[in-house]
């Protein structure tokens, strides 16, 4: 490493301590709830794990002893793992070339044979790389320690969930690239380091509140229409978006609030003209398309914003 690249190292250097050390702190706390709660499986859960055993007293007295222990005291990590990507937005991003435009240094690296391609890609390259890393650590950590407590728990703690949803698998790492490109795009704009970080955090928040919205239409959902009184609905674990009745001809119609505390439900709704249900759901297989598909989406937005960035250096830095 030398030239420019070393120099934008060096200037991340606090940086990257700071990474380095909360990076060290959040993972290895994950890594050590990951490995208590895999030691408490074997020893509180036997014969638990099974479908149908959480029925009884016994092991639902268990699972919330276990859940209690080894799921609570995690609460606080995941809530703060959901805001990780504007981290690396507000504190990598934001301030990358906003400091050096608003002091005029660039100038100055210009002006020495770097060219304005290397400069470029030397500033995106360092902190990219440590976004990478360090992001992917932490979520690889959580995403252990998720699937050691979430088989035992099942439906008590849900998969699609905004804890652990946005704290596992590769989706937080492409936010985290996706916020760093924003700060750096909104750094380039604006020239100013704390208009910049403001603007960033602004930004990557309506960002990442869409992608929560519009995460349900990634991936097809399943939808199921059952003509039948007792039929069932979407299967445990699933992310219902919605169900409700069915009449004799397959049309969709509003519950009927009058049949709730009604002796026998199902001759009820039928008076109603009820005769079938529908649920429309993302079962716990959709889990993984869904994660690998908004990657693809924030990676390609983020890859839109560098090419952006790019052509700013290139033709608009004065």
């Amino acid at each position: 490493m030398k030239g420019v690249t070393w120099l934008v190292w060096r200037r991340h250097r606090t940086a990257r301590w700071a990474l380095l050390a909360g990076t060290a702190l959040v993972a290895g706390y994950f890594a050590y709830g990951a490995y208590g709660a895999a030691d408490a499986v074997v020893r509180q859960l036997d014969g638990c794990t099974g479908a149908g055993a959480e029925n009884s007293r016994r092991c639902m007295d268990a699972l919330t002893d276990f859940q209690q222990q080894h799921q609570y005291p995690l609460r606080r990590p995941l809530q703060v793992l959901v805001l990780l990507p504007l981290v690396f937005g507000l504190f990598l991003g934001a301030p990358l070339f906003a400091q050096e435009l608003e002091s005029g240094t660039y100038r100055t690296a210009l002006a020495q044979s770097v060219t304005r391609t290397r400069w470029f890609l030397a500033n995106l390259a360092v902190p990219a790389a440590l976004t990478v890393l360090f992001a992917g650590l932490v979520t690889a950590a959580a995403t252990w320690w998720w699937h050691t407590v979430a088989v035992p728990l099942g439906s008590r703690f849900p998969w699609y969930g905004l804890m652990p949803y946005d704290a596992i698998g590769p989706a937080p790492v492409a936010k985290a690239v996706l916020m760093l490109l924003v700060g750096i795009a909104l750094s380039l704009l604006i020239r100013r380091t704390v208009a910049a970080m403001g603007a960033a955090l602004a930004v990557g928040g309506i960002l990442l509140f869409a992608l929560e919205r519009m995460r349900a239409a990634l991936w097809p959902s399943v939808l199921v229409r059952q003509q039948g009184a007792d039929v069932p609905g979407a299967p445990d674990g699933a992310w219902v978006l919605g169900e409700g009745l069915l009449s004799a001809e397959g049309r969709r119609i509003p519950d009927v609030p009058r049949c709730w505390g009604a002796e026998d439900y199902g001759q009820c709704l039928a008076r109603h003209g009820a005769t079938g249900r529908w649920a429309e759901y993302h079962p716990q297989a959709h889990l993984w398309p869904l994660q690998w598909v908004e990657t693809g989406l924030c990676l390609a937005v983020a890859a839109a914003l560098a090419a952006g960035c790019f052509w700013w250096t290139r033709r608009r830095l004065t």
